[in-house]
């Protein structure tokens, strides 16, 4: 499987709300960058080097491609009808969260936009293998989900919830019949775009609906990031996606990560999670042959997961 991520300074640090040099993504992705996959990186030349040298220091050289490509080359047409739109129309007003990146600053919702481009453009030089994971550059900030990165030195693959012959994305909630146009305004996120993968075939799909979803929000004078287009291609091209259900922001990894290595990974188990908690307590126990605490975890696990959610 091939990875591809990308990473372009949009100077995030002169908005407000988003305080994050780039010096803060070369460590968001140092953390991840262990992997032993073949890895293709999109970005600028003054980047090159400094993330070229993230891979060397891992011995993964090698298995490295760091491509140079101006940002604006990848989608001119989107580009300035992304520009466009956030210049006629105040993409902030109304929104719940106005200060986001996404409703402030066109670049960054072209760089979203164009992460099918960045695989697509991959294909196209003949660099990749059928399976292609997009990965955000940025993916775990740098600990927020998995917090030990010494232990990131295996090889991401699909695992067996994968379907390869569709586009494979992940939610976070397990359903939302919302319109597309309400969750525009609520920022509700209903699939993440952090982790994606597909075969060569179904990213040349993806690129076509991306190009449609475009279309679509551009003629409503609004746009937005690439979650919500995420969704609105999944809802009008059901036959092509596959949605798999996750229960942490970054946990989607844990569908490409083999399960003998994902459950001794260390992670961050949010408190307001339990039945996660339940969860890894009773792999522990089972681990043990504790099977007096596999049966009280597992109905700590049922009853935090199904019971106390239906009730």
């Amino acid at each position: 499987m091939t990875i591809v991520t990308a990473f372009y300074d949009i100077k995030r640090e002169h908005l407000d709300s988003f305080q994050r040099d780039y010096t803060k993504y070369y460590d968001y992705f140092a953390f991840w960058a262990g992997v032993k996959n073949p890895l293709i990186i999109y970005t600028t030349q003054e980047h090159k080097e400094a993330i070229l040298q993230i891979r060397k220091a891992k011995g993964l050289e090698d298995l490295t491609q760091v491509i140079v490509k101006p940002l604006r080359e990848f989608a001119p047409n989107a580009l300035e009808k992304i520009t466009k739109v956030f210049q006629d129309f105040n993409q902030a007003k109304g929104r719940k969260n106005p200060k986001n990146i996404e409703c402030l600053s066109a670049e960054y919702c072209y760089l979203v936009y164009c992460k099918p481009y960045f695989i697509c453009d991959a294909i196209e030089r003949g660099i990749v293998n059928d399976g292609i994971l997009w990965l955000d550059f940025g993916f775990n900030h740098g600990g927020e989900f998995y917090t030990d990165s010494k232990q990131f030195d295996f090889v991401l693959s699909p695992q067996d919830c994968i379907c390869n012959d569709k586009i494979n994305c992940f939610k976070l909630i397990e359903s939302n019949n919302d319109r597309i146009i309400d969750l525009y305004y609520s920022m509700e996120v209903v699939l993440m775009g952090g982790a994606l993968y597909a075969n060569k075939e179904n990213w040349l799909n993806f690129k076509e609906h991306f190009q449609k979803a475009l279309g679509a929000f551009i003629s409503f004078n609004i746009f937005d990031d690439d979650q919500i287009l995420l969704l609105w291609c999944a809802r009008n091209f059901p036959q092509n996606y596959h949605i798999i259900r996750t229960y942490e922001w970054f946990g989607a990894l844990d569908n490409f990560i083999p399960k003998e290595i994902a459950q001794n990974l260390k992670c961050n188990i949010k408190e307001f999670l339990p039945y996660r908690q339940a969860k890894v307590k009773f792999k522990e126990a089972l681990q043990q042959g504790n099977f007096k605490q596999c049966l009280h975890y597992g109905f700590l696990y049922v009853w935090y997961k199904v019971l106390k959610n239906a009730a």
